[in-house]
């Protein structure tokens, strides 16, 4: 190798070691400071044409340079980068449609998306610009899942454990629900009619790709216990709709 190769290689490292280090401190300074949050809900309904808002609050105010406030706002669909809409609180990026609007000042901003169409349904996150001693920082909200459609109930199965799992000293008995709208939906058990502190687990809400959302529970109980239940029962619960429930009764199963 070369004498000026070598010295063209030590700068290429110098230079990457500097970025290195450069990051590390960032990181270190953004995370020492640690007081500034972006909240937004965890999720929003809409139904189709309507308008709907998402807010976000920083707990200290966004950087601000006259006329504007720096706060942005993205979109991200499954499996696709982030979109910017939003920027300056309120100026739309080129392409985005006069649909998607911001407002707000100082520690409170509102996206608002009017007529709300299928394809609106994403996460949106809220990004607040700060001055942090001088050198600009930014926090990213958690995001706000925006649910698109009319409720839908989901329909309920339970699926019993398998004869060869209870030979074992186990039993696993899982709740599928279907074809519901919006996304929260929840699942809880019931054994024998009352509640208890067994293992429950249990999925978020799934697109699918009609629009709806399916969900998953599992119940586990020890073999003993299994052979003592009368009954299982599976509940489906969504804000203020009316819970919906799906029993089964260990003497349809069959018996190991």
């Amino acid at each position: 190798m070369t004498t000026e190769a070598t010295e063209i290689l030590l700068i290429k490292n110098m230079t990457l070691i500097c970025v290195l280090i450069w990051t590390l401190l960032c990181c270190c300074f953004t995370e020492s400071r640690g007081q500034v949050t972006v909240t937004q809900p965890a999720a929003v309904t809409s139904a189709l044409g309507d308008s709907v808002t998402i807010k976000c609050k920083t707990s200290q105010n966004v950087w601000y340079s006259s006329p504007y406030h720096y706060l942005a706002w993205y979109q991200q669909k499954d499996r696709q980068p982030p979109k910017l809409l939003i920027y300056q609180s309120s100026t739309r990026e080129s392409g985005i449609s006069d649909r998607f609007s911001g407002s707000g000042s100082n520690s409170d901003f509102t996206l608002t998306i009017s007529r709300v169409q299928a394809e609106d349904a994403a996460v949106y996150y809220c990004k607040g610009d700060f001055d942090c001693s001088k050198r600009d920082c930014y926090t990213f909200g958690g995001g706000t899942r925006l649910d698109v459609g009319g409720d839908v109930r989901p329909t309920l199965t339970v699926l019993p454990p398998s004869s060869e799992e209870v030979q074992q000293g186990e039993a696993t008995l899982t709740c599928l629900a279907n074809k519901g709208f919006p996304s929260d939906w929840s699942l809880s058990w019931k054994v024998d009619d009352s509640s208890g502190s067994w293992e429950e687990s249990g999925s978020p809400g799934v697109l699918q790709e009609n629009g709806l959302y399916s969900w998953s529970s599992t119940l586990r109980l020890p073999a003993d216990q299994w052979r003592k239940v009368g009954s299982v029962t599976c509940q489906a619960t969504q804000g203020s709709q009316t819970p919906l429930s799906e029993t089964l009764r260990r003497d349809q199963c069959s018996q190991s």
